[in-house]
């Protein structure tokens, strides 16, 4: 509703160009879609030309007519947007197919219903160590065993009061009856719009909040009845990578202060035990010793995120918690970011509860798919059945709400 305000001041004054920055980069894929048609539309009947800034190059070839690619400042390729996405001529290009996730699901989608290996359908040129194919591949190779289930909600309920400015409240139910399973070694992806209780669901199993009805159950226990050393021990076993990597690291701390915070946290070790902990966690994620001594503010949004996945990692839990944790950036740090979840799962045997609005991320990192509604569950299976095969309507508008799904890109 907001950005839609936005683009109503932007064409109050009837422009004869709108320029269009990231417009709908933070929203999730069908609320994006209602919002892009409202813009052609508008924009249609006033004759309005639109300049659509955007790094992801399946929206802008759905949406643009002529698309024009830039790195370091340089113009590197321009043309129709369709035939740049078709037949990419410079190497950045051809990175940037590669790593959009909505392309990605188009060619894992095109290997499977041909039943070709999901290399074949690698894009010419692409850096392998952002194609998101590859890491579909991995993924589908270190999936857990469904026997052994590690997370388990069971008919999880949770109700909040919000207050009406009296003394009354009325109850607002976030999470309806939920339940699902997250086999070993396994990554579950908790998909739905904003609002449809997926966020509210990772904080029940946090105990960042206390459930209202129902039980979820880590390794067989009741979170819910574990005392307070044996919170703090579940916790040590499952942390958490929040969206923001802008906000989710104290600006105070320097990078090997924040990184051994769980650490310091959980009383584990000595100071040099935990200088070299935080070391080794600092090579698994790919980053130099020379961030060590440096702030948040001196790093990328990409070494951000490395730096909260080091952090989640000090403790070697068995359970991480990703919730929108790739959202926030750009498709070939995204990529990057994807690809280091990947190699760490298969590295280290780790259990991922993937929170998410957009599918098309969801089709190369997830083995099972729980889709939610408000507050409900709609629908569950293993990804490829619920790409597909979707079962309901909704399911089935959030992948049409996938951008550039339709495009054919002759692969």
């Amino acid at each position: 509703m907001r950005q839609r305000v936005l683009i109503s001041i932007g064409l109050s004054s009837h422009p004869k160009l709108l320029i269009a920055d990231e417009p709908t980069s933070a929203l999730d894929v069908t609320v994006q879609k209602v919002i892009l048609d409202h813009l052609e539309s508008l924009t249609t009947e006033s004759n309005t030309a639109v300049i659509f800034i955007t790094h992801d190059l399946g929206l802008a070839a759905e949406r643009a007519e002529n698309l024009v690619v830039m790195h370091r400042g340089r113009i590197v390729e321009s043309g129709p947007a369709r035939e740049i996405l078709q037949d990419p001529q410079h190497p950045y290009t051809q990175r940037l197919v590669a790593a959009a996730p909505s392309l990605a699901s188009q060619r894992i989608q095109s290997a499977v219903s041909r039943g070709t290996s999901l290399d074949a359908e690698e894009t010419k040129g692409a850096d392998a160590s952002v194609d998101l194919v590859s890491v579909a591949e991995r993924t589908v190779e270190s999936a857990g065993d469904a026997s052994t289930p590690v997370i388990e909600f069971r008919d999880v309920t949770k109700v909040f009061k919000i207050r009406t400015g009296g003394p009354r409240s009325i109850p607002f139910t976030a999470v309806d009856n939920v339940s699902f399973q997250v086999p070993k070694g396994s990554t579950m992806a908790l998909v739905g719009e904003s609002g449809s209780g997926k966020s509210t669901a990772a904080k029940l199993l946090l105990r960042l909040e206390d459930i209202t009805s129902g039980s979820i159950h880590v390794d067989g226990k009741d979170v819910a009845k574990l005392g307070k050393q044996e919170l703090m021990r579940l916790r040590s076993k499952m942390q958490p990578v929040f969206q923001d990597p802008y906000g989710s690291l104290d600006p105070l701390h320097n990078i090997g202060n924040t990184i051994a915070e769980p650490l310091n946290v959980h009383k584990l070790g000595d100071a040099a035990s935990r200088k070299a902990r935080v070391r080794e966690v600092l090579e698994q994620v790919a980053l130099p010793e020379t961030v060590l001594t440096r702030y948040p503010n001196e790093l990328s949004g990409g070494q951000r995120q490395r730096v909260a996945i080091a952090r989640a990692l000090a403790l070697k839990p068995e359970i991480v918690v990703l919730d929108e944790a790739v959202s926030a950036l750009d498709v070939l740090v995204q990529a990057q970011v994807l690809n280091l979840l990947a190699e760490l799962q298969s590295e280290l045997d780790l259990t991922y509860l993937f929170i998410t609005h957009d599918l098309a991320v969801v089709r190369v990192i997830a083995d099972h798919v729980t889709v939610m509604q408000r507050g409900k569950v709609v629908e569950q299976s293993t990804v490829d059945e619920v790409f597909d095969n979707p079962k309901t309507e909704y399911t089935r508008e959030l992948l049409a709400a996938i951008p550039g799904a339709d495009i054919p890109l002759g692969v």
